[in-house]
């Protein structure tokens, strides 16, 4: 029993350490609102009502953490911005563009 007690106490610290939070996320806002802005995008709309079942079906989409679905989202954004051309530069910049992000997120949320 003693020597479990002594493993335990020396795997410890690894175990705790290896739970640490991630990196924080360099895209900025909340998830649901990235989802907002993407789904109005497809839908070229401003009302995030007529928006809800694409925000439903996306709400539901598995991603290993919120900043890959952010990753994900900001993408997509960024590929239509460049399809329309609505945005300067390539896709490339428009990721990397700190301030690029739609209204939902900029504002914090619908309607803000």
């Amino acid at each position: 029993m003693k020597h479990v007690l002594v493993i335990l106490l020396i795997l410890l610290p690894g175990l705790a350490a290896s739970g640490q939070e991630p990196p924080p996320c360099p895209i900025e806002g909340d998830r649901i609102h990235w989802i907002a802005d993407f789904c109005m995008s497809e839908i070229g709309t401003d009302d995030e009502i007529a928006a809800m079942d694409c925000i439903s079906r996306e709400l539901r989409r598995p991603f290993p953490d919120d900043c890959a679905a952010k990753r994900h989202y900001k993408r997509a954004l960024c590929e239509g911005a460049a399809s329309r051309q609505t945005v300067a530069g390539t896709l490339e910049s428009c990721l990397e563009d700190k301030d690029f992000m739609g209204a939902t997120v900029r504002n914090g949320g619908v309607g803000n």
